[in-house]
């Protein structure tokens, strides 16, 4: 909660992804927190940067539960990648890249803003933390198979997996149907071992900047900002430490894109909606 452009009380939940939860637990939560940071107070404008809410047929879903709620006040629904990039990059143009679990590009340039990505692990989510997992497991089984080398690498994936031999892989993989957050739990290790030389999980680490870098250089070209010298924030688990993955993603970007300003270690994703809820307050854009 904001009053006069400063945060005066602040209140956690669990996740509220309603992709995961369902629309109403989901919106539950969202309205549960809402209270508890009120605490007996009026708000002036509500904006809610959802997981999930990219869809519109769950963000105006959440919009009504959470009017209903508060009747009389404001409520705007928005993507959480929107929050996240008005977190780093406060006003004006850019665009944000967020790596964590999956992965995705927001950018706005004026009244236009374009998402990228973002299609989950079964269809996309390239160089996330599951992908850059999914690579290692893909290569352990190359392994198994006996068509690639074992090494730390692998020998990783075997440990996390419980799967010395084929039939365990398999069974790990489809009968057990291993979580994405199991795989995606890998990432750190791989950009450690890519850090120290390790060669399979540096070729990994190469191609997941070469993919990162596509899905933003692709938001930005949408909007336009592309040969604008944009202010690019990089947000998300595998950005929160320097690493390869970083060195090789910076490097790419300010090679491909003239001008661009790389925006690291901005606030929590909160500020970036009470930013915007301030915006709807004030009447601006």
């Amino acid at each position: 909660m904001s009053k006069d452009g400063e945060c005066v009380r602040e209140s956690r939940r669990p996740g509220a992804n309603a992709t995961t939860l369902g629309i109403d637990d989901a919106a539950d939560i969202i309205i549960s927190a809402i209270r508890d940071v009120l605490d007996g107070d009026d708000a002036d404008a509500i904006y809610v940067g959802a997981a999930g809410a990219g869809r519109a047929r769950i963000a105006d879903a959440l919009r009504e539960l959470i009017a209903i709620a508060f009747r009389g006040v404001r409520v705007v629904v928005g993507d959480d990648v929107a929050i996240a990039f008005r977190a780093a990059v406060p006003d004006g143009d850019g665009a944000v890249l967020i790596a964590g679990t999956g992965s995705t590009a927001y950018a706005e340039h004026g009244e236009r803003s374009q998402r990228v990505g973002g299609l989950g692990y079964l269809a996309g989510d390239e160089g996330s933390a599951f992908w850059i997992g999914m690579q290692a497991v893909k290569l352990y089984g190359r392994v198994l198979d006996g068509r690639a080398s074992r090494d730390e690498t692998t020998d990783l994936v075997a440990r996390a997996l419980d799967a010395p031999d084929r039939a365990r892989y398999l069974e790990a993989l489809y009968d057990s149907q291993v979580k994405p957050s199991k795989i995606a739990a890998l990432a750190p290790s791989i950009l450690a071992f890519a850090g120290k030389g390790n060669r399979a999980s540096t070729k990994i680490v190469q191609q997941a900047a070469v993919e990162l870098g596509d899905v933003v250089k692709s938001a930005l070209r949408a909007v336009e900002l592309l040969d604008a010298s944009p202010r690019i924030a990089l947000a998300g688990g595998l950005f929160a430490e320097n690493s390869l993955l970083t060195f090789l993603l910076e490097t790419r970007l300010n090679g491909d894109i003239a001008g661009a300003a790389i925006v690291k270690g901005g606030d929590e994703p909160v500020r970036g909606a009470l930013r915007l809820a301030e915006r709807l307050v004030s009447g601006a854009k």
